[in-house]
């Protein structure tokens, strides 16, 4: 009797063939495996990453001293909310100032308003006045010297007709004298033969008598010849009337000068209108440039409250109540909620695959099974370097670009710095219509 016992040589060969089958069978799922992931891995690619928001600084727009913060960190606020507030002392100096300076201004607008009107009535006063003397004293010029031409024509004919008097006076003169010596003579030589009793006394008293007529003739024309030169006289006495006329017309002339000189002095009032307009101007100019002073101080006033310009989280709080700070100070700093995303690194000989508005599926650890949408929304243009020198073609598939993806959360689940898995849909690929958010 033997003192061990074998397994029968059937059972050792069934063993044999079930672990053969088990061995295919292994090798067929796992080949079975590998073909669905290369099915699978042909329309997608898998990174991983972290999710994260847009940071906002939250700043005045003003300096100023912090006299109240309203939220701190981790606080989510809404768009709007008061996150701080400024003094508003400084300000409200400001508003004021400002506002004196618009009274100021639209005083002096009112000044210079005031002066152009005066300026403008005492010139049209002046140049009326001016104007009319200078109408009145024009209107004498034209008669006094039409006065002077009618005096001196008259004058000079006056002069011209009495000498020609005398001419005419002076010649019967000489007519009377000759028949005078004529008459003498004829009496002298009748007295002579009346002596010599040759004639009569009758024809002695008639060579008297014509003598006596040649006296009286030749008398006559020298009394005419007086009154010819004086006639004469007071002809050429005449002409010194002229002479005055004349310095009559040289006098409205000059007066008729000083006229028109007046009325353009007058008329220089213009230019001082329009010197006050200019000053008017830039009153009105100083006006409106105080008044938008006082409307950007207004505003400015205004800004003494900080205000969330989003809905989202705050993350970092870098004040604290009774600091200083100036326009542009970072008061706090916060996530856009609803910009949340994603960036991932494509090795480079992958990226070729990736486009600009392509689908993907996030998953993250602390919430299993769910899934959230997402889109490609930009890829890096430079490449980065996993290796610090790159001389093989093995270490250029090294080179990674990085791919920001934004992710659909509306419901507000995800937070930033959560770790994140990510399936870009390549290739025309989408995603499951049946997967969970």
């Amino acid at each position: 009797m033997a003192t061990g016992s074998a397994p029968p040589k059937g059972r050792g060969r069934v063993l044999r063939v079930a672990a053969l089958v088990l061995a295919v069978l292994v090798l067929l799922a796992w080949y079975g495996w590998r073909l669905y992931e290369q099915g699978a891995e042909a329309g997608r690619l898998f990174a991983s990453g972290s999710i994260q928001a847009t940071e906002v600084d939250v700043s005045p727009k003003v300096a100023g001293r912090i006299i109240r913060l309203t939220v701190d960190e981790g606080d989510r606020v809404k768009a709007g909310q008061v996150l701080a507030e400024l003094e508003p002392a400084e300000a409200d100096a400001q508003v004021a100032q400002a506002s004196a300076a618009v009274v100021q201004a639209a005083a002096q607008v009112a000044d210079a308003q005031q002066g152009v009107a005066a300026q403008q009535q005492v010139t049209a006063a002046q140049v009326n006045q001016a104007a009319g003397q200078v109408a009145a004293v024009g209107a004498g010029v034209p008669q006094s010297e039409t006065a002077l031409a009618i005096e001196e024509r008259t004058s000079r004919e006056a002069v011209t007709a009495a000498a020609a008097q005398v001419r005419v006076a002076q010649a019967q003169v000489g007519a009377a004298r000759s028949a005078l010596a004529t008459a003498r003579n004829n009496l002298a030589r009748q007295r002579a033969l009346y002596a010599q009793g040759a004639v009569s006394a009758d024809q002695v008293d008639a060579v008297q008598a014509a003598y006596d007529a040649a006296v009286a003739q030749d008398r006559g024309a020298g009394d005419a010849v007086t009154q010819a030169e004086a006639a004469l006289g007071s002809a050429r006495a005449s002409l010194m009337q002229v002479e005055i006329q004349r310095k009559a017309v040289e006098a409205a002339r000059a007066n008729l000068a000083q006229a028109q000189a007046g009325l353009r002095n007058a008329e220089s009032g213009y230019t001082v209108i329009a010197q006050r307009q200019q000053e008017l101007a830039a009153a009105q100019a100083a006006l409106a440039q105080a008044k938008a002073n006082l409307r950007y101080v207004q505003v400015i006033a205004g800004h003494n409250l900080v205000v969330a310009p989003l809905d989202g989280m705050v993350q970092t709080k870098n004040v604290e109540p009774g600091e200083v700070v100036p326009p542009g100070a970072a008061l706090y700093t916060m996530l856009n909620a609803r910009d949340l995303w994603v960036r991932v690194y494509v090795r480079e000989d992958r990226i070729g695959r990736v486009k600009i508005g392509q689908p993907a599926r996030i998953t993250v650890d602390t919430l299993p099974g769910r899934t959230f949408a997402g889109r490609v929304v930009q890829i890096n243009d430079q490449p980065e370097f996993t290796t610090v020198d790159v001389q093989t073609k093995e270490d250029r598939v090294k080179l990674v670009f990085g791919v920001k993806i934004r992710i659909d959360d509306r419901g507000g689940t995800l937070k930033p710095g959560m770790p994140a898995s990510v399936e870009i849909f390549v290739d025309g690929t989408q995603p499951p219509a049946d997967g969970t958010r």
